[in-house]
């Protein structure tokens, strides 16, 4: 385990098997007789057109986010550490350490991303994967790119492995795990710096969408391995931008129909060639130009007017769609504002499709990176005071002069503060930047420090008797940042409904059950007490000592039955018929003989012996009728003056033979 602070890198974390459907056969041999082959149809779920939101841990750049970005390379961190090598690239159903993930960047205009699409037409026109029911979702996204934007800007195939990587942290170590649970996260990078783009030596900003991809199938179609080059200067790979002045007064027809041809002034990479003809009367057509472009999706006529049209910056774009009732489908809209031109209707080269299952877009600005800002930080800030503002001539009173700082040697500053009763009270405040280097839970001799569920259990009174509010300032910042992210939003409504139903079956089964339950979070040697077993297994305890009241009497194994309510001559009788005897002469003979003599001078009655031919089935349709005859008496309930004579006696089999249905005559 990598100490607080550290990680450690794993080149892939591979999964037993890969996603699919597969088909177990077990057979077993070495006994007397045959068994037959047991058949169990298994499937492995992984992603494949979407992913996740709760397997999304965190991106960079953030979303809609503007800055410097041009010094690192954005990545994806998912939560799942096998998440990325859980599909062969190649096909087949052998685990592959090439993972079938890509992380691709592109600049607006180099690349077209759809709109919800059946996930049928989401690959390259052509292209089948492998066991197409192995679908994840009904419809998805995909990335329209022409040849040439994927030879200049895709990774190679080679390149997949470098560009994915397992991290492991320590799961104490909040800074580095970020929300994840084990402190296993896998990382897919881009291969392409968000540099900005220089205009007669200007700088100007550049937007990109960055797109995870699936590559699953089309490893052939990524650029072969070139040379390595020393440095680079931005261009965009090709440039579909005019296309999104394009609104063409035919509706959405006038795109994909043949006779499609692009209106007199725009020209875009790879366009079809125009006769003279069309020139002509494509120019003569009304064409209202600098229009943002409309999905085709038919939801509105392209004469309308753009929803975004008003909104200039896509910060303020994504501000206002988070408002709407959908959020989530709003906010991923607007960000995809500007990628949507129809370059598969315009290209004249071949269009590759990319399945994406998760893409958001940022700014490329020039400004400040974090370091440096820290390294431009003027210090002196801490404890001194910046110049005073000269006094305006003609000013008949002096400028009031500010009160210096109270700052002390840990870095906290004496800030005014009013609590919620509406005290004004003095309290310290202190930053993420100290003037010396601490040590994290040194004070309690832990590693870690305790568990907070509330800014307020973050407040503290120093000696001085006022309170430090910095850690509890830095809680309610980052609560606020997490819950900025939809996905967190979203796993927090999913696990409140989650434990709103175990809360119920746990008052249910409180109210139910004769025994305390234990508590939902408490451990037994670092395990995680099982609810069902710990009840499972104490209901058979309970049962096992109390069977008398919770499973009923014990019944014998032979039941003598019900005494037979006959005198004594008439069960001779019957005993004598049973054996086939005249019961006058045995009584005659027993007189002088006695009852052994007697018995031994009767003659025994044989039954003559059977034919194969006619004897034995009428022999056992006799037997059948005389045993479903007996099962008829046995069955039938009996008589109401048998049951008032037995009521004080019966147990709970008797009472079930009582209330049975007579059914003999259903047959």
């Amino acid at each position: 385990m990598p100490a607080i602070g550290h990680f450690i890198l794993h080149s892939h974390v591979l999964p037993q098997v890969t996603a699919g459907n597969y088909t177990l056969r077990t057979a077993q041999g070495g006994l007397p007789f045959p068994v037959g082959t047991e058949t169990t149809h298994v499937r492995v779920s992984a992603p494949r057109y979407v992913m996740p939101t709760d397997q999304i841990l965190s991106t960079f750049p953030p979303a809609n986010a503007e800055g410097a970005f041009s010094d690192r390379l954005p990545q994806i961190v998912l939560k799942r550490r096998t998440l990325p090598w859980e599909r062969n690239p190649a096909g087949g159903p052998e685990v592959s350490a090439q993972p079938w993930l890509a992380l691709v960047l592109v600049a607006e205009g180099e690349a077209s991303l759809s709109t919800p699409t059946p996930v049928s037409g989401v690959v390259t026109e052509g292209l089948t994967l492998p066991d197409t029911n192995d679908q994840d979702v009904a419809q998805g996204l995909y990335l329209s790119v022409t040849a040439s934007v994927v030879k200049k800007i895709f990774p190679c195939a080679d390149d997949l492995s470098m560009l994915t990587h397992v991290r492991e942290v320590d799961i104490s170590d909040t800074e580095l795990m970020g929300a994840d649970d084990d402190g296993w996260v896998a990382v897919v990078l881009a291969n392409r710096l968000p540099v900005m783009e220089q205009t007669d030596g200007t700088p100007v900003p550049v937007r990109y969408m960055a797109c995870l991809v699936n590559v699953e199938g089309q490893l052939a179609a990524l650029p072969k391995p070139g040379l390595a080059v020393a440095d680079f200067a931005f261009s965009r790979a090709q440039d579909w931008r005019p296309l999104m002045q394009l609104q063409l007064p035919g509706g959405p027809d006038d795109l994909v129909m043949p006779r499609a041809a692009l209106p007199a002034g725009i020209q875009v990479p790879g366009a079809p060639r125009m006769s003279r003809a069309d020139r002509a009367a494509r120019a003569a057509a009304p064409v209202v130009s600098n229009a943002a472009f409309h999905a085709l999706d038919g939801s509105r006529p392209l004469g309308q007017q753009a929803a975004a049209a008003p909104w200039a910056q896509a910060t303020h774009q994504v501000t206002m769609a988070a408002r709407d009732p959908a959020a989530m489908t709003r906010v991923r809209e607007v960000m995809a504002n500007g990628f949507r031109p129809p370059i598969e209707f315009y290209a004249r080269e071949k269009v590759l499709k990319f399945p994406v299952l998760a893409h958001w877009t940022f700014t490329s600005t020039e400004g400040a990176t974090f370091e440096t800002l820290m390294q431009s930080l003027d210090t002196g800030l801490l404890g001194t005071l910046r110049p005073e503002p000269d006094a305006v001539a003609g000013d008949t009173a002096p400028a009031p002069r500010r009160a210096p700082p109270e700052v002390v040697a840990t870095g906290h500053l004496g800030l005014d503060h009013q609590s919620r009763r509406g005290d004004a009270l003095r309290a310290w405040y202190r930053g993420p930047c100290v003037p010396f280097a601490t040590d994290r839970g040194a004070a309690s001799g832990k590693t870690t420090l305790p568990l907070a569920h509330a800014a307020d259990q973050l407040r503290s009174v120093v000696p001085d008797g006022r309170e430090d509010l910095g850690l509890a300032a830095a809680f309610e910042l980052g609560r606020l940042l997490a819950l900025s992210q939809l996905s967190v939003v979203s796993s927090l409504q999913r696990f409140r409904a989650e434990q709103f139903g175990v809360g119920r079956v746990r008052s249910l089964l409180d109210q139910a059950l004769p025994f305390d339950l234990p508590e939902l979070l408490a451990t037994v040697g670092q395990r995680r007490i099982d609810l069902g077993r710990f009840v499972a297994l104490t209901m058979v305890k309970t049962m096992a000592d109390n069977t008398e009241p919770m499973l009923g009497p014990q019944r014998p194994l032979a039941d003598p039955g019900r005494p037979l309510a006959m005198s004594t001559a008439e069960l001779d009788q019957r005993v004598a018929n049973g054996l086939g005897l005249d019961l006058g002469a045995l009584n005659k003979r027993s007189a002088m003989l006695g009852v052994t003599g007697a018995l031994q001078a009767s003659p025994v009655v044989l039954a003559p012996p059977l034919k194969a031919g006619a004897d034995l089935p009428s022999l056992r349709a006799g037997l059948m009728s005389e045993l479903q005859r007996t099962l008829t008496q046995v069955i039938k309930p009996p008589p109401p003056r048998m049951v008032a004579t037995l009521a004080t006696n019966a147990d709970a089999l008797d009472q079930l033979m009582a209330g049975a249905v007579d059914d003999s005559t259903e047959d």
